[in-house]
């Protein structure tokens, strides 16, 4: 109970920052309106390291040349995480029509004890034979998490196979430089994150 009161305390204040600094954005800056909020100054990721689902090394670098979305969770979510994913993949559907299809889509894993390259390679090709996934040291997690406005509580105890990771439901939208560009807040659909990135890359 103290882990989740904990957590509901972080959330509420992160979300509250995350208001303010979106108001604040709205008067300084001409930014497009979204469910979530847009940085006037596209925010770089710090250096890290992470494996992503073929075992192969992944940083900063490896987000450019193309509009990334991130999406933190883990494979044994119940149901936000599958949910999630399976929004990408009508979104995808809909980049694919539009002939807009140049659009990297990842799962970022924030449970890297249980989460294998491998467990993650067939979860995520579960969605989407494009899709990816991106894990590692909880260290190197949370410099990307950090930036990405991302927070998660792994469990003290996990000896229990069971065991729940409290995580932030928001999407994360990486331009093609590589840096954190706009968040995006639950609840997702495919129509509004079509309207709300679209909005975003015409502008960029």
């Amino acid at each position: 109970m103290i882990r989740i009161a904990a957590f509901s305390l972080a959330c509420v204040a992160a979300l509250a920052s995350g208001i303010w600094f979106s108001s604040w954005l709205q008067r300084e800056t001409a930014v497009p309106e979204v469910q979530g909020f847009v940085l006037s100054e596209p925010r770089d990721f710090p250096a890290f390291t992470l494996t992503d689902d073929n075992r192969e090394s992944f940083g900063p670098d490896d987000f450019r040349g193309k509009w990334s979305l991130l999406y933190f969770g883990f494979t044994y979510c119940p149901d936000i995480c599958p949910l999630t994913l399976a929004v990408f993949r009508q979104f995808k559907a809909q980049l694919s029509e539009s002939g807009r299809a140049n659009t990297a889509f990842y799962l970022v894993s924030v449970d890297p004890e249980r989460d294998t390259p491998e467990r993650l390679h067939d979860y995520v090709r579960y969605f989407d034979p494009d899709f990816r996934a991106l894990t590692g040291p909880v260290a190197e997690l949370d410099k990307l998490a950090r930036t990405a406005g991302v927070i998660y509580i792994i469990p003290d105890d996990t000896g229990n196979e069971d065991y729940l990771v409290d995580h932030s439901s928001t999407v994360t939208l990486v331009n093609p430089d590589g840096q954190v560009h706009a968040v995006f807040t639950a609840p997702h659909t495919a129509n509004q994150l079509a309207r709300d990135i679209g909005a975003v890359v015409s502008q960029w």
